[in-house]
Parts: C-alpha cells; sequence; structure tokens
C-alpha cells in the first residue's frame, strides 16, 4: 500500500514539474501584423465611430445575476441603435435574434469550401460597484466622449470590440467587399452571466 501510493505522489509531483517547466518556457506565439499605412486605411472618421460606441455605451445593458439579467428593453434599444448606425450591415447580412437578444449576423461567402469564421463581441456589462460612482471620472452610462476617449462602462468589455466589429464590415461593405469564406457576426447579450442564453 505504501509502495503505491509513493508511486502515485511521485506521477502527480512529476506532472507538476513537467507543468511549471512549461508554463515557465512556452512562450506565446502571436501573429506579428504589420500595421497598415494611414493611406490604406480609407477614410475612416473616428469622430463618428466613437459617437456611435458613445451611443450604445448609454444603454444600461447591465447583467448582474443570473437572476438580474440585462433588460431587454435597454437590449431592445441597443439594438435599434446599432441598426441606426450601420444600416448597410443590416442591409446587406442577414440577422437572427438567438435566445431572445442576441444578434447573429451572417455575410456570405463566395466559397463555400472554405471554413467560416466567427467575430464575437458582447452587449452585456458589469454593474457599476455600489459606492464607486464618484471615482469615475465620468457617469458610467452617460457615454462622454473627451480628450480622445470614449469614457464610460463598457467601452472596453465589450462595446468597444461590438462598434469596431460592425465599423469594420461597415466600410468593407461600402467598399464593395466580397468575403471569400463566410463571416458569422455573433454578439451575446448575456456573456457576463454565463452566456447560456446567447453564446448557449
Amino acid at each position: 500500500m505504501k509502495r503505491a501510493a509513493a508511486l502515485v505522489l511521485a506521477v502527480v509531483l512529476a506532472l507538476v514539474l513537467v507543468l511549471v517547466v512549461r508554463a515557465a518556457t512556452v512562450r506565446s506565439r502571436q501573429p506579428v501584423v504589420a500595421p497598415l499605412a494611414s493611406s490604406e486605411l480609407g477614410a475612416i472618421d473616428a469622430d463618428a465611430i466613437a459617437a456611435k460606441l458613445a451611443t450604445i455605451v448609454k444603454r444600461k445593458t447591465v447583467s448582474a445575476s443570473l437572476d438580474s439579467p440585462a433588460p431587454g428593453s435597454e437590449l431592445d434599444a441597443l439594438r435599434d441603435d446599432l441598426v441606426a448606425a450601420f444600416p448597410k450591415v443590416e442591409a446587406v447580412l442577414g440577422r437572427e435574434l438567438i435566445g431572445e437578444h442576441s444578434l447573429l449576423y451572417t455575410w456570405k461567402g463566395t466559397d463555400e469550401s472554405q471554413k467560416p469564421i466567427l467575430l464575437c463581441a458582447h452587449m452585456d456589462v458589469v454593474p457599476v460597484e455600489a459606492g464607486t460612482e464618484s471615482a469615475w471620472t465620468h457617469p458610467a452610462f452617460d457615454g462622454v466622449v473627451e480628450g480622445g476617449f470614449v469614457w464610460g462602462r463598457g467601452t472596453l468589455d465589450d462595446k468597444g470590440s461590438l462598434v469596431a466589429i460592425l465599423s469594420a464590415v461597415d466600410a468593407l461593405l461600402a467598399e464593395g467587399f466580397q468575403p471569400s469564406r463566410t463571416v458569422y457576426l455573433a454578439f451575446g447579450h448575456d456573456e457576463e452571466i454565463s452566456g447560456r442564453r446567447g453564446a448557449g
């Protein structure tokens, strides 16, 4: 019995050692992508994109818990904001509602033999911690644009990604671009509380 316990302990220690060595020696393999020159970016209106983000930051899509998900009325209003801000996306890509409020857009590719890709973001945000409201430079849901920043809850997690994806697709549509592979845009409404109804 002692011999079996010692063997199990030795295997566990060896496994821990392998994990520690791998964690210390394996480096991230991020692709190196050269930034586009400003002449390649086309006409990007940063102020207009910031204004679109500021508009959706004002939506109080707060997912506090499984029992207190983001209000449907706020999610519906945010969806209406997106439709108004990105009419080309709405007109060209088919949109489906998933789990009542999540959005799935399908940008059909020209080559069905290629595997599709998925670009994701989420529309819900976490609550502002009670008692910290006065520590905010600007109120969390005012969507203030100042000093080169959009201020508010969700600008980084994850409404900024949402607006960036839609802005990029909108710009490509304006240029007449058609992807060779199908591109899905998936925007969840309950990521902060597990994603069961949206991503699930």
